[in-house]
């Protein structure tokens, strides 16, 4: 089969091409190999510490101590090389789903793609708004505008046409990878793909721009900066203190060492990274992909979200409902319709597409052969324009044998339909109330007229003084989604107001936002687009407060609708699909686009993709925001209480005197409990029953505040008491100073879980129990069980070399946890 039929390549030899040239995707440049995990991780400060550390005892002589230290570097390096491969598996990941998607025909089907499984010889369906993948050479083209900016810096979109043959035309009937289609459509064979591409022949001198640093990276960067100052300069202190008492330079490095490591703040990192890779994971299994960080944040601020009816409030499932030819009317979908209505449905099947997907296309082509009609002989297809600002309506050339004129089928909004046309007023009449009375009750309302003419218009539009011919009324149903009045009751509830913007009819967006819930009884606040184009800015901000539905609406007044709202100090979170979408995508503080049906323009200028186009999906991406934000925060709250006991006793024989408690190896075991806990048991935890009843949090709320931070370090303090308690009774008792340090490890331990459960949130219901906080603590107790029971452990870890009572009480623990696990496995 050549490449260029009609029915395009077979399977087979898809795949084969695909396995000979490799998927259609440009060389990553930022994708991080195990090599540079490594060498980032194994350069952190906490390693670099643990290998001075090691140094130092092995010079003093004390190869055991720096053996186990050695073993330690290994088990700090391979958590962080796991973690952060975790992470670049998750992003990686992510990179996948948000890859364009492509149509193309393969045996006579149209398929859906991802844009990284096309190869040489695709038959690709090219349509506007598509940001194309691979290079091509034109076979049909229809009006075809492409943007080329990013190959050649022409900032004019250039017109593309097929050629009979030969390859003497210059660039006019050929597809780049990067270009854009601003209009029109076409068909094209694929012939480079991936770095064979002309996109790929100048990939090395594309600058791969870093993303800008979102607010809480620069919050967390400067908190991170500060407190590793503090660090710098008590270390210093305290090994100076320390040495001078004790007479020894040498134990004095080894206690400042152990006070670096206690202080260094490098989870902070690991929490930021680990959390928002992991939260972006989660949000995609939910349908949502998250192309941006900073989308994240904004989540859990948004107070008013603006969405599409189409797809989004209801399932763009068309179908014919009613027709109305201006005298009766009749619902073909339950017998096919009669022949007195079947010049209506000619005409509505030549006023649509002859393919696609387009669902009220569909629906008329479903109900014109359910009422045997096909297409008529002699006539053959000339141009055809689709909607455009000021018109809201699709134009279709037909030529008719045997007649000189060319016939135009025409449908769309039926004020603007019917403003064409030219027929008897009483009838008109009836069609517009007929149509008024459809769309109150919920039905899309489309009119059809037919008209001649000599030639069509310019881009074959209606040209000047042509009067149409009123053929009827189509009442298209499109069911509200049944999870929609729910997911907006939760909106109100969480104080989210719900905005409905659409290019239907008011009645018709009147009566879907009464349905879903948007509005409430039957004086709905409906603003029209030609009212809003009467409004100035200042009459626009006034009233967009009040206004709860938006009909008729065109894409660059979404623009305008977003600044109102963010003027009157909303956090905007904003749906779109098309290509004059996305100025007001981009300037949304969250902007959403359409992953079935939305434009790849679109997607790139949003910072969420709803792979569904379900608003239940965006609802959940807010609890989810909010869930990741206030987990964020319990987080570093943690993170900061629990250094406090930690490096109090690092500094209890600066201070007091005595045997040094925390050895290098004691905070190494800290840190494989604490790096889990702030990295994975709080971005494992559940949001809170109340996530969704309570008003969004201030755009400006600090994410780690001074509030925040002193109530962390009254956590860690009353734990560090509680450590001194411990170590009070131990030295009555004149307790060894092996088991001093079991006495300050175990009392830090135990503390540190008890921070573990204060920060997660004390009466938490079985059903939202953490399985990871569970695991963790298992483990801990499996661990704390070899320090006191086996002798040889304890000695390595400078604990007593002999079994001790402190060993029964982790049973209660370790059963408590194995309980809340099979209790909550029996309950799911």
């Amino acid at each position: 089969m050549p490449d260029n039929s009609p029915a395009g390549l077979t399977d087979e030899q898809a795949a084969q091409r695909l396995r000979s040239d490799g998927p259609n995707v440009l060389p990553s440049a930022s994708r991080k190999g195990l090599a540079r995990i490594a060498w980032n991780a194994l350069t952190q400060p906490m390693f670099l510490l643990l290998l001075a550390t090691a140094s130092l005892y092995a010079v003093l002589g004390n190869l055991g101590d720096a053996g186990m230290l050695m073993v330690s570097v290994l088990l700090v390096g391979g958590l962080s090389i796991y973690q952060e491969q975790r992470t670049e598996r998750v992003l990686e990941a992510l990179k996948d789903l948000s890859s364009p998607r492509c149509a193309v025909v393969r045996q006579g089907r149209v398929l859906h793609i991802a844009s990284s499984e096309l190869v040489r010889g695709d038959r690709l369906l090219v349509n506007e708004g598509d940001r194309l993948s691979a290079d091509a050479r034109i076979l049909e083209a229809v009006g075809l505008l492409v943007d080329e900016s990013l190959r050649t810096g022409e900032s004019v979109p250039q017109g593309k046409h097929a050629h009979g043959g030969g390859d003497d035309k210059g660039d006019s009937n050929r597809l780049f990878a990067g270009s854009l289609v601003v209009r029109g459509d076409g068909t094209a064979e694929v012939t480079a793909t991936g770095a064979h591409t002309a996109l790929g022949s100048i990939h090395h001198s594309i600058a791969q721009l870093a993303p800008r640093a979102s607010r809480l990276q620069d919050e967390l960067r400067r908190l991170v900066g500060r407190v590793a100052w503090l660090a710098a300069f008590t270390c210093l202190v305290a090994a100076t203190v320390f040495a001078l008492r004790e007479g020894s330079w040498t134990q004095g490095l080894l206690v400042g060492l152990t006070l670096a490591m206690s202080l260094i703040p490098e989870e902070f990192a690991v929490v930021w990274s680990v959390m928002l890779a992991l939260g972006s994971w989660r949000l995609a299994k939910s349908n949502v992909l998250t192309r941006q960080p900073q989308a994240i944040e904004a989540l859990g601020t948004t107070t008013v979200l603006c969405v599409d009816k189409t797809g989004t409030l209801t399932h763009n499932r068309m179908a014919l409902a009613l027709l109305h030819d201006g005298e009766a009317q009749c619902n073909p979908g339950v017998h096919a319709a009669p022949p007195r209505f079947h010049d209506l449905l000619t005409g509505a099947l030549h006023a649509s597409s002859t393919g696609g997907i387009e669902p009220m296309d569909h629906a008329v082509r479903v109900a014109a052969q359910a009422a045997g009609l096909g297409g008529v002989a002699g006539w053959a297809p000339g141009a055809h324009r689709g909607i455009r600002d000021g018109s809201p309506y699709v134009v279709h050339w037909w030529h008719v044998a045997g007649e000189r004129d060319q016939t135009v089928a025409v449908k769309g909004a039926v004020e603007a339909v019917l403003a064409l046309c030219d027929a008897d007023p009483a009838r008109m009449q009836r069609l517009r109330e007929t149509a008024d009375r459809w769309s109150a009750t919920g039905l899309r309302v489309l009119a059809v007229a037919q008209g001649h003419a000599a030639q069509a218009g310019d881009d074959a539009g209606l040209p000047a003084g042509i009067s149409l011919a009123p053929l009827g009324l189509l009442g298209f149903m499109d069911p509200l989604r049944e999870e929609v009045p729910g997911a907006i009751d939760q909106c109100r509830r969480a104080g989210v107001r719900v905005v409905m913007i659409t290019g239907d009819a008011a009645l018709t967006a009147r009566a879907i936002a009464r349905q879903a819930g948007v509005v409430e009884g039957s004086e709905a606040q409906v603003l029209t687009g030609n009212a809003l184009a009467a409004m100035d800015d200042e009459a626009l901000r006034r009233c967009v407060r009040e206004v709860q539905v938006f009909a008729r609406v065109d894409p660059a007044q979404k623009l305008r609708i977003v600044r109102a709202l963010q003027q009157q100090g909303d956090v905007v979170a904003m749906t779109g699909d098309g290509v004059n979408d996305a100025p007001a995508l981009k300037a949304a503080d969250i902007g959403v686009a359409m992953g079935q049906r939305g434009t790849d323009v679109a997607r790139e200028a949003a910072s969420l993709v709803l792979l569904d186009d379900n608003f239940a999906s965006l609802v959940e991406a807010v609890r989810a925001g909010r869930r990741i934000f206030t987990n964020l925060r319990k987080a570093l709250g943690y993170l900061f209480a629990v250094h406090v006991p930690i490096v109090g006793v690092a500094l209890i024989p600066v201070v007091m005197g005595g045997p040094v408690l925390l050895l290098p190896l004691h905070v190494v075991l800290l840190e494989l409990l604490i790096d889990p806990a702030c990295s994975l048991v709080f971005e494992a935890e559940p949001a809170p029953d109340d996530s969704m009843t309570v008003p969004p949090r201030p755009r400006d709320d600090a994410l780690f505040s001074l509030a925040s931070a002193v109530r962390a370090f009254a956590m860690g303090a009353l734990v560090f008491i509680g450590v001194v308690a411990v170590q009070w009774t131990c030295r009555a008792l004149d307790a060894t100073p092996e088991e001093l340090r079991m006495a300050s490890l175990g009392s830090i331990v135990l503390g540190n879980l008890l921070l573990l459960l204060w920060f997660r949130g004390a009466g938490v219901r079985l059903a939202h129990t953490n399985t990871v906080f569970h695991a963790l603590l298992i483990g801990v107790c499996v661990v704390w069980g070899l320090l006191t029971v086996v002798p040889a452990v304890g000695r390595v870890f400078g604990l007593p070399g002999a079994s001790s009572p402190w060993a029964l009480w982790v049973a209660l623990p370790a059963g408590w946890a194995l309980w809340r696990l099979f209790a909550v496995s029996r309950h799911h």
